[in-house]
């Protein structure tokens, strides 16, 4: 069984309204095991609904809706689904009755373009609403089957539960058979690179399937299996999780929900260590990612933006600041070890980044994008130099997020080949 999803609404178009229906519906059609191969918006445009009405219907066995059933004029769901199935609207008086008892149950008068809700297709299937004035209904045409759904995510919601779903299972004998998706976290890693690494497995990979995406500083690797049972698409995962983890070993940070900062900040409660910071460039979001993770490992944050701010944390004299300012990397690491034995931590952790409108970018525009991350504790130091492309906005999620992964890799002591520390202290350690 083959399905896809169209959305229907021009404030979706416009971005006035974020499309999370989309989401859910395609999270309950993997549960239930049914492909999804398609998804479209639509604004509220009779000729375009109309074609994209029938492309889902000369190529998917169950083409569901969402939006486009209420009262008012741009509401144009009903009529066009009415005219691709070939069939008049008539008038239901057991929505009526529904929808105006809804209405008396809440106190409101019932205006007179409601009575629009209660026409469906002719010979369609009601999906009465208990829980809003849009009743749904299913239409058929030719063995394919269109779902309307209102727009109004608790409304959408509760008739795919209690509804749709049952309907579904029972109509195409879907029995157990489920769609599982795992997602591998990896950080720190380009896509090229991780693809040069995967990539056979991205190729061959049929069921379950394997595909990389992208976002600022990490990756996530998604494996989707479909199985008869739970147990038998867990097990194909699993399969394809150890191979993939045979051969990223610790890049590999987290699953699914998990966070880097929450597993930074697993990894210092369990070890009983403290953490400090100090941050230029990305502003405190840093430290408001360990505030969010709801632990006590965060002790101390300085958001140091100007160079006097940084200069006095650094303990650097006045006379020798403007020597050194610009050694990001030097600067880095004095910053961090200041903090620790300031604070008497035990491991403390700078970002610093040139700031945009600063003298040093005025200057020097190869500085944009620069980052230093340094790492600093009684078992030696760390620091990395990055130089980022984007926007200020990016460049600042992707120093929160290396951050945060570079504080991971030495915690754990892992040292990419690639991505080697700037310096070792004295006694060898990274």
């Amino acid at each position: 069984m083959n399905a896809e999803i169209i959305m229907i609404g021009s404030e979706l178009l416009l971005g006035q309204i974020i499309d999370t229906n989309a989401a859910y519906l395609a999270q309950e059609l993997a549960r239930i095991g049914v492909n999804l191969f398609f998804k479209t918006t639509v604004g509220d445009n009779p000729a375009r609904m109309t074609e994209v009405f029938q492309a889902a219907l000369s190529r998917s066995d169950v083409t569901i809706t969402s939006g486009g059933l209420g009262p008012t004029e741009d509401d144009l769901t009903r009529e066009i689904v009415a005219q691709v199935v070939g069939q008049p609207l008539e008038f239901r008086q057991d929505l009526f009755d529904q929808i105006e008892t809804l209405f008396k149950r809440h106190g409101f008068t019932m205006s007179p373009n409601n009575r629009k809700q209660a026409f469906i297709p002719k010979g369609a299937i009601p999906i009465e609403n208990p829980v809003g004035t849009a009743p749904g209904f299913i239409a058929e045409k030719d063995g394919h089957l269109i779902v309307t759904l209102p727009g109004v995510p608790r409304e959408l919601k509760f008739l795919m539960e209690t509804f749709v779903i049952p309907f579904l299972r029972a109509k195409f004998s879907l029995g157990e058979a489920i769609i599982r998706s795992r997602i591998l976290k990896i950080c720190g890693m380009g896509e090229s690179r991780v693809d040069s690494v995967i990539g056979d497995l991205i190729k061959d990979s049929v069921n379950p399937t394997l595909g990389i995406l992208a976002e600022p500083a990490q990756i996530l690797l998604r494996i989707t299996a479909k199985g008869e049972t739970p147990s038998d698409a867990e097990s194909r995962i699993a399969g394809m999780e150890a191979e993939i983890r045979r051969r990223f070993g610790q890049l590999i940070f987290g699953v699914d929900q998990d966070t880097l900062e929450g597993i930074v900040a697993d990894k210092l409660a369990n070890d009983l260590k403290s953490l400090a910071l100090v941050e230029t460039l990305t502003g405190g979001s840093i430290a408001q990612r360990f505030v969010s993770t709801g632990g006590n490992v965060l002790t101390e944050s300085i958001v140091a933006v100007s160079d006097e701010a940084r200069r006095r944390l650094a303990i650097i004299d006045p006379a020798e600041w403007e020597k050194q300012k610009r050694d990001h990397a030097a600067l880095s690491l004095r910053l961090a070890r200041s903090m620790r034995e300031r604070t008497g931590v035990d491991i403390a952790a700078s970002s610093v980044g040139v700031l945009p409108g600063s003298d040093e970018l005025e200057a020097d525009e190869k500085l944009s994008g620069v980052t230093c991350i340094a790492i600093d504790s009684l078992n030696g130091s760390a620091s990395w130099k990055f130089r980022f492309a984007g926007t200020d906005s990016i460049n600042q999620t992707r120093a929160t997020v290396l951050t945060l992964e570079m504080l991971r890799r030495y915690l754990v002591g892992y040292v990419d080949p690639e991505l080697r520390p700037l310096e070792t202290d004295k006694n060898g350690n990274e």
